[in-house]
């Protein structure tokens, strides 16, 4: 791939970023019950880092990278449609939303990763793979204890 792809490539996952910034901050502002409205904002700062941090790739400033847990994940996203948003949703399902976001996301980034033959460049994208990943984790944490609270 050229660098004028990669570009393409990164300027496009900043773009998703900042998507899916805004869509935590407006479901942040939508929700009714006090944890969401905290758990979206903070799922919208994170957003803001990862764009961040895109936007530091592309612009060439240093990368500073980290160790994440690559074995956490549930697989339990992989199970949930997508819940549909609204004003009234309750916790389950907009922990759902968040999972299954983050689900993709990392995906997304994976496959970046899997596509990309510049090691630095891969291993930033197997950093935010794994950043997501571990969202995800959270999530699918939160679901089940929410979800399914039978089994505790």
């Amino acid at each position: 791939m050229d660098l004028e792809k990669y570009k393409k490539v990164i300027e496009n996952a900043i773009q998703a970023e900042i998507e899916a910034k805004e869509f935590y901050e407006k479901i942040s502002k939508g929700v009714k019950n006090e944890y969401l409205k905290e758990l979206f904002e903070k799922f919208a700062k994170e957003e803001k880092k990862h764009e961040v941090i895109l936007s530091n790739v592309l612009s060439k400033e240093q990368i500073k990278s980290s160790y994440f847990d690559f074995e956490k994940d549930f697989h339990v996203s992989e199970t949930v449609e997508m819940p549909e948003v609204n004003a009234d949703m309750d916790l389950k399902d907009a922990i759902g939303i968040a999972m299954k976001n983050e689900e993709l996301a990392m995906k997304n980034y994976q496959a970046l990763a899997d596509n990309c033959e510049d090691v630095s460049l891969k291993n930033v994208f197997i950093d935010l793979s794994a950043m997501e990943r571990r969202h995800k984790f959270k999530m699918e944490e939160s679901f089940v204890n929410i979800a399914y609270p039978e089994v505790w």
